[in-house]
């Protein structure tokens, strides 16, 4: 699919699982689902932006309609951390990863793995589909990524058209690809702070930056998404806490993510800057943004529901 020639997509937010959500949501963007294949009278197409599995309690059907719709050409679809690191063990363990009554994936992933207990091959045929997702999209109008756009991450990520390629990357090289696995990190799971906050605590605090935002010299709870009490609120973020930061400038073509919940009515960042994750599955907004190639976004141009 040539991206640089769309113009009439319909960003999505992280589904989680939620079907039906996801059903109501590509009808109110006026899809209509003809034989059981989704198609848009005006020939629009979606941009699905990660963590689609998980958390909710629908992954099977979740997976079948974005499958169709990705199949049919309809949906281009980026990875979310949920999918990377379901997609990592497969990759690492096979299929036993699914089975295993120690398998690292049953603290985090136990609804998706009770849903497919009699259909694991069907998980596996899944899971091979994901790794040949890309992790993010660009053309010279728009951007897409799951949790943080950064230019030299990118760079890092870009050789590698897909998941798989990146796992064959790791499983090859003698070296720890330390900075690939962290620009790959930060892509899929934001841009964090680091705080030691005791010196009884040897792990550190970790928070997630507003990185749509210069927050140099500002108080941290202004600087980070997080939805627990912020420890050491008095702390004024300085380019030795985060160092080389640069936050993403109002000069910049639109870029369009999720992973970050928030917890308000949808709204818009700013004219050049869209979360679309409100929390779907977790009694929030499933919320797509209907976009026409316009350089500066505009509020109004927020669906939800």
């Amino acid at each position: 699919m040539d991206i640089n020639s769309w113009n009439r997509l319909d960003f999505v937010g992280d589904i989680h699982a939620n079907s039906k959500k996801l059903n109501s949501l590509l009808e109110k963007l006026g899809y209509c689902n003809i034989k059981n294949s989704w198609q848009h009278p005006e020939n629009r197409q979606l941009v699905v932006l990660g963590d689609f599995i998980n958390v909710g309690f629908d992954n099977k059907q979740t997976l079948i309609t974005l499958h169709e719709l990705w199949e049919n050409k309809i949906a281009l679809i980026i990875l979310g951390n949920h999918e990377y690191f379901l997609a990592w063990y497969y990759f690492k363990f096979g299929k036993t990863v699914f089975t295993s009554a120690k398998s690292p994936l049953i603290s985090d992933y136990e609804s998706l793995l009770n849903e497919f207990e009699n259909s694991v091959n069907e998980l596996c045929e899944y899971a091979e589909w994901i790794m040949e997702l890309p992790l993010f999209f660009e053309n010279n109008k728009f951007r897409a990524i799951h949790a943080y756009w950064s230019d030299n991450n990118i760079e890092q990520i870009k050789p590698y058209k897909n998941l798989k390629q990146l796992f064959e990357k790791f499983e090859n090289s003698k070296s720890k690809e330390k900075i690939l696995k962290n620009a790959i990190n930060e892509t899929i799971e934001g841009l964090k702070i680091q705080l030691y906050v005791s010196c009884k605590i040897d792990k550190p605090v970790k928070y997630r930056v507003k990185w749509w935002q210069n927050i140099y010299n500002k108080p941290l709870p202004q600087s980070i998404m997080t939805h627990r009490p912020v420890k050491c609120p008095g702390i004024i973020v300085t380019p030795e806490l985060l160092p080389e930061f640069k936050h993403y400038a109002e000069t910049e073509i639109p870029v369009f993510f999720g992973h970050y919940w928030f917890q308000t009515l949808p709204y818009l960042l700013r004219n050049n800057v869209c979360c679309l994750d409100f929390g779907a599955s977790k009694g929030g907004y499933l919320v797509a943004y209907r976009w026409n190639g316009e350089k500066e976004l505009n509020a109004n141009n927020l669906v939800y529901l």
